[in-house]
């Protein structure tokens, strides 16, 4: 990495044909897109990816088209999650050799040994040679890494970035932040709660929300230390936010958004084989209507977004 990673990025989720086979030239197209809406970088592999219902074979064949499809017009990180350090450290090399940016690195599932995560992660960063991203996901991997841990980690790895996802995220991006003043952190979790996080500290928002413009707009207002508009466009936004990031059936309204906006065919996914049903299509429809928002491949302009339902987008 030759800069400090920072902005909003965008978790791709797996594009998946309507009868459950992985469907390579639509998840090229969905990165393609994506790309066009002016995100700061891609995180491939992760949670939302669906990864752990991936077979070996299609997990490569996938992350080596998306990073072929890019050809270096953004950064991404791919997530390196694995049962043990061997594991990680093979898919770590595999997505440095690809192209990618960083791995993203996660404790091992229902892994007990706390203080002991740091020397794991800094082993893997060694036998790989791959910048690091430190996540903290608690409910994926049911492991609960205390801020010291996450700092000490991240210090031990040389990480070049922070995914914190452990709620309430603004709370604890603030004690991290605290100790590990050169290191972003981005916080995630369908961005419910990206303007606190973005005050207690964070550099940016890392999720899979279908709109990132949004995420990104709030983030550049507080940025520029516009308190008013940041609050303003989270608040007006925050319904279709919440309705997104909802647990479980969230990942297939997210795919179903973004199949409305042009960048996925469909909206299957293997986790949830049975999808949304029509109720939840018609609520979809009410929370897009209320905040104004009209899904399009196109990047949304916001420029003249207000708290105002039904004001031009």
């Amino acid at each position: 990495m030759t800069a400090p990673l920072a902005g909003t990025w965008f978790v791709v989720p797996t594009a998946f044909a309507a009868d459950g086979s992985i469907d390579e030239a639509a998840q090229r197209r969905l990165v393609a897109t994506i790309a066009e809406w002016g995100v700061d970088g891609l995180l491939v592999m992760g949670v939302m990816s669906e990864v752990a219902h991936l077979t070996e074979g299609e997990r490569a064949r996938l992350l080596h088209a998306m990073l072929e499809e890019l050809r270096g017009r953004i950064p991404v990180i791919v997530g390196c999650a694995a049962g043990g350090e061997a594991g990680a450290v093979a898919l770590a090399v595999e997505a440095m050799e690809l192209g990618a940016a960083a791995a993203m690195l996660a404790p091992p599932p229902l892994h007990r040994n706390i203080d002991g995560l740091p020397d794991y992660f800094a082993a893997i960063a060694r036998r790989s040679g791959a910048p690091v991203v430190i996540q903290d996901e608690p409910r994926a991997y049911g492991v609960v890494m205390p801020p010291r841990i996450i700092a000490a980690a991240a210090q031990a790895t040389e990480a070049v970035a922070i995914k914190l996802e452990d709620p309430p995220t603004p709370e604890k991006i603030g004690r991290v932040a605290g100790m590990v003043e050169d290191i972003p952190i981005f916080g995630g979790l369908g961005g419910v709660s990206a303007l606190w996080e973005l005050r207690r500290g964070a550099s940016g928002t890392m999720t899979g929300f279908a709109f990132p413009e949004i995420l990104a707009a709030v983030r550049i207002a507080h940025e520029r230390g516009d308190a008013e508009r940041a609050g303003e466009l989270f608040n007006r936004y925050l319904p279709l936010i919440q309705f997104e990031a909802q647990i479980g059936v969230g990942l297939v309204i997210r795919k179903e958004v973004l199949r409305r906006r042009g960048a996925l065919s469909t909206s299957a996914s293997r986790l949830f084989p049975n999808g949304i049903d029509e109720r939840f299509h018609q609520e979809l429809d009410d929370v897009l209507r209320w905040v104004g928002v009209e899904p399009t491949p196109h990047r949304l302009d916001l420029r003249d977004a207000t708290t105002q339902t039904g004001s031009q987008t």
